[in-house]
């Protein structure tokens, strides 16, 4: 009975190593691709969050640069946001649509 078994590991003996070592791989694959998903997730880009904040106009001062950069700026602190120009273009012409309206009735 032991020789059979020894015959048997002595034949198959190549076939182990080769899935010892097949599966030492996959696993390193699996474990690298869960710690990098892991670290991705714990440390990786954060979505920024949105926030709403409203303003009446007698609080701030809406001005366009050269550039047609949007600037808002805080008449209290002094502090000020720069939009990029597509906006400042967009809420330039709200305004002037809205003072048209106003001066055509």
């Amino acid at each position: 009975m032991k020789q059979k078994f020894n015959e048997f590991v002595e034949r198959y003996k190549p076939l182990f190593r080769n899935v010892v070592v097949v599966s030492f791989i996959v696993v390193s694959l699996f474990a690298g691709f869960y710690a990098g998903s892991a670290y991705n997730n714990e440390y990786g880009p954060k979505k920024p969050t949105i926030h709403m904040v409203k303003v009446n106009r007698s609080q701030v001062n809406l001005a366009l640069d050269e550039h047609n950069h949007l600037i808002i700026i805080d008449k209290k602190t002094g502090d000020y946001t720069v939009y990029q120009d597509s906006i400042g273009v967009s809420v330039f012409k709200l305004y002037a649509r809205n003072i048209f309206s106003d001066t055509s009735k």
